[in-house]
């Protein structure tokens, strides 16, 4: 007799027959033993295969159980990890045949069983185009509605299955499908194969309408992301994949896998430059979301469903780090503005280098347009902190391309450029070669070793490669009389860091890279294989602002280059050298800085913790930005950033202290003639010991905070003015100026308003360089005019005409409520 049980098993595991196969079950009966297989699965009584080998966890685990419906098999099932390793890989093995051979989805089954049984009347054929339709249901589970959208996105359904891609992209089958189109009389030989040309032809950048182009970025999102939509994958590691995740492996052909494997494979890869990716893919060192392909994977739906209106490559914002830099140069430019001297103050964006190129290509733009974008927000970002610039400069322009090339022949034509092999180590992330003893072997989350920069922990990857080297060899000697002719790196705990490596031997450094690897760059004159080394083209930027500058004075050398700590080799050894090889003189000087941590640990994109500009600004506006950075700042030391404290300080010094002795003096109640008084060394006096000692402290401050200003101190000068602040309204507090209107005390009074609004108008003054906004609309209150606000009128100044206040309100920097 045989069992109905037994006639199921026979027939599920045939549905998976190839087409031809004279056991093929035909389409009626395969439907219904999926239903059959949903409702019930075979129990290990009747399958051997699971029986004998679970003969023992079955009486020890399931002996009260009654065979039938798959009841012994949940038992074990529900033991699992109890069970012996010889049955638990049976059970394994069945459910892995169970789901390949029978076509069923086992897990996707299992998980919306009641939903299946619920919305879709058990049809379990059709079960995942049932549930498409109920995923805005409040009553399908969330696990099950997860699963729905994971399958979703594995899909890759053609276009003749998706009316609304076919009818967006109506016009582009024909233009560039159309062979493949035609290639398949029916619609189940086509297997996505439209829709793959349509998404390739995206990709190359083909001109696909708009309509179309929308439709495939949804779908390319959603979608599980193949491998071959990485191009810079599948360009840098096409040899690889074929010999290690080939069609051997064809699990390793889709849903990204081949990037897993190629990180398992990591240490027998032979290509330096498909190591290098794969070892940034393995580090996590990228720019954003979708430039990570495993990150975006995994996070495709959510992407889609959170984040469609967010443009790729955002990562790349500029953050705070950055504005440090820009707001200590502005600083010193505004005060040497204010002391008379004429400024040319430039800044701008590096834009060539293989860091730009791969960001470009994974952020799926063309690296011209990257970069429009990316310094499109550098820019805007300088501007919105008030960063007064002169020149903007983008090593992208004609006239910086024109000044490369002819720097490189000067430099060529005095012999200090030849042709040679260069090997070491090299750091994409930082755009140079790395000593073998600055490097070091550190073991990855994964397990596996890589080989990082110890100062930036970053990966390097062997190089060996022909390029154009430049005999840095040749200058170590006028490097070192450079450094000895004056204090030309500030502090001097990086002066000293300088002057060790070059006590050092310095090795000829390649300036030129293979225009195969590297073609985002400028190409060598006359050799346009060879791409001129990133950091040679972008320190040139400097020398190009000043050859096309309107300054009628001579400006070379520079007086100071503001740089951070971690570019201090460039600025202090390669730059200096390619000048005095060119018989042009060095920068004056180097004020180098320390970086930034957030609530004590360190700023990285790869934690999460990166604070944006705009963030702070939307915050405590730019004043408060700026004035927290050169406060807390010490260029010789590492700052700590926190929203609090930045709060905490704004409100502190910005609102109460110098936003309160503002108020307290403009304020109609004790001012209701609304001017600013006339004021004379005996103002000062008449008000005893408090205007005596105010008076010394006014005089004084001037002085000091201008030599700290000189020495780039700026945290240094705004103590000493907070310490003005401090006094004057301390000052006010012991003189009681409404007691004194009250007891009609009005000479009193009056020299004591006048005492603080002169204390009020220094302040202003000497606080432009760091807060120009702030210190404008404090002297626009006082009435000062534009003409008296240059340093010529930071000490008191005395004079009997009443001047009229400005109508402007008294609050200049309202208290920020932060939580």
């Amino acid at each position: 007799m045989v069992r109905n049980d037994s006639v199921s098993q026979s027939l599920g595991v045939r549905l998976g027959n190839p087409v031809g196969s004279q056991h093929r079950v035909s389409q009626p009966c395969r439907q219904q033993l999926r239903n059959q297989l949903l409702q019930q699965h075979e129990d290990v009584q009747f399958n051997p295969n699971i029986r004998k080998p679970c003969a023992s966890d079955e009486k020890r685990f399931c002996a009260q159980i009654k065979p039938g419906q798959g009841r012994i098999l949940e038992c074990l099932k529900a033991h699992r990890k109890q069970l012996d390793d010889i049955c638990h890989a049976a059970i394994f093995q069945a459910e892995k045949e169970e789901m390949d051979d029978s076509g069923v989805d086992f897990q996707f089954l299992q998980q919306c069983k009641d939903p299946i049984r619920r919305l879709c009347q058990n049809d379990a054929s059709n079960a995942l185009e049932c549930l498409k339709g109920y995923l805005d249901d409040s009553t399908l589970e969330v696990h099950c509605k997860e699963l729905v959208l994971e399958r979703m996105a594995e899909q890759n359904l053609d276009i003749r299955f998706n009316p609304n891609l076919k009818k967006a992209c109506s016009m582009d089958i024909p233009k560039f499908c159309l062979g493949v189109w035609q290639s398949a009389s029916k619609d189940r030989e086509l297997e996505g194969k439209v829709v793959d040309c349509l998404k390739q032809n995206f990709v190359a950048k083909k001109t696909l309408t708009q309509a179309c182009s929308d439709h495939l970025t949804v779908i390319m999102e959603q979608q599980a992301l193949h491998y071959q939509l990485d191009p810079v994958l599948v360009n840098l590691c096409d040899k690889e994949i074929q010999i290690h995740c080939g069609p051997e492996e064809p699990e390793n052909t889709k849903q990204g896998q081949v990037e897993e494997c190629l990180k398992r494979k990591f240490d027998t890869l032979t290509s330096v430059e498909c190591r290098r990716h794969v070892a940034l893919l393995i580090t996590a060192v990228q720019i954003d979301i979708h430039a990570d392909p495993m990150l975006h994977r995994a996070c495709a739906i959510d992407l889609v469903t959170f984040c469609k209106d967010v443009p790729p490559g955002d990562g790349r914002k500029p953050h705070i780090g950055h504005m440090y830099t820009a707001v200590i140069a502005d600083s010193s430019a505004r005060f040497h503005r204010l002391i008379g001297n004429p400024v040319l103050f430039s800044t701008g964006t590096d834009e060539h280098g293989l860091k730009i190129q791969q960001a470009a290509l994974q952020a799926d733009e063309e690296p011209g347009r990257f970069c429009d974008r990316v310094s499109g927000l550098f820019k805007t970002a300088l501007i919105k902190c008030e960063i007064s610039y002169t020149d903007y400069i983008r090593t992208t322009e004609s006239r910086h391309k024109e000044n490369v090339h002819s720097f490189w022949e000067i430099l060529s034509e005095k012999g200090y450029i030849y042709k040679g092999k260069y090997e070491g180590w090299y750091c994409t992330a930082d755009e140079t070669f790395v000593a073998e003893d600055q490097t070091a072997l550190v073991k990855l989350p994964n397990g596996q070793e890589q080989r990082v920069s110890m100062e930036s922990n970053r990966p390097v990857e062997w190089f060996s490669e022909e390029n154009y080297l430049f005999k840095l060899s040749k200058l170590r000697e006028k490097l070192r009389n450079w450094l000895k002719s004056g204090p030309v790196i500030q502090p001097i705990r990086h002066y000293n860091l300088v002057k060790s490596w070059l006590d050092q031997e310095l090795i000829d450094l390649s300036i030129s890279r293979p225009s195969a690897r590297l073609s985002w760059g400028i190409p060598v004159p006359g050799d346009s294989s060879q791409t001129i080394y990133v950091w040679l083209d972008a320190l040139l930027n400097y020398m190009t602002v000043a050859k096309h500058s309107q300054f009628e004075m001579n400006i070379w050398p520079p007086s100071v280059h503001v740089i951070g700590k971690d570019i201090l080799k460039f600025h202090g050894i390669y730059w200096p050298a390619f000048l005095l090889a060119a018989g042009l003189e060095p920068p004056k000087s180097l004020l180098v800085h320390g970086h930034w941590l957030v609530d004590n640990q360190k700023m990285s994109k790869t934690t999460g913790n990166v604070v944006s500009p705009q963030s702070c600004i939307d915050l405590v506006t730019a004043t408060g930005l700026r004035y927290f950075l050169m406060h807390e700042g010490v260029p010789a030391s590492d700052g700590n950033f926190s929203m609090k404290r930045m709060v905490r300080i704004a409100n502190s010094d910005l609102a109460d202290g110098i936003g309160n002795l503002v108020s307290r003096c403009c304020g109609k109640s004790l001012n209701p003639l609304q001017t600013r008084l006339g004021v004379s060394p005996s103002s000062f006096e008449s008000c005893g010991s408090p205007g005596s000692d105010l008076l010394c402290l006014l005089e004084r401050t001037p002085d000091i905070v201008h030599d700290e200003y000189q020495k780039w101190n700026f945290y240094k000068g705004i103590d000493q003015i907070m310490a003005l602040v401090r006094g004057a309204n301390g000052f006010f507090q012991t003189m009681e100026p409404w007691k004194l209107k009250k007891e009609g005390q009005l000479d009193q009074l009056n020299a004591t308003m006048a005492v603080t609004m002169e204390t009020a108008r220094v302040v202003g003054t000497l606080l432009q360089p760091i807060v120009p906004s702030y210190s404008e609309r404090l002297l626009d209150k006082l009435g000062v005019p534009q003409e008296n606000r240059s340093w010529d009128f930071v000490r008191p100044r005395w004079t009997t005409t009443e001047i009229a206040l400005g109508s402007q309100q008294a609050v200049l920097f309202p208290r920020i409520k932060f939580e």
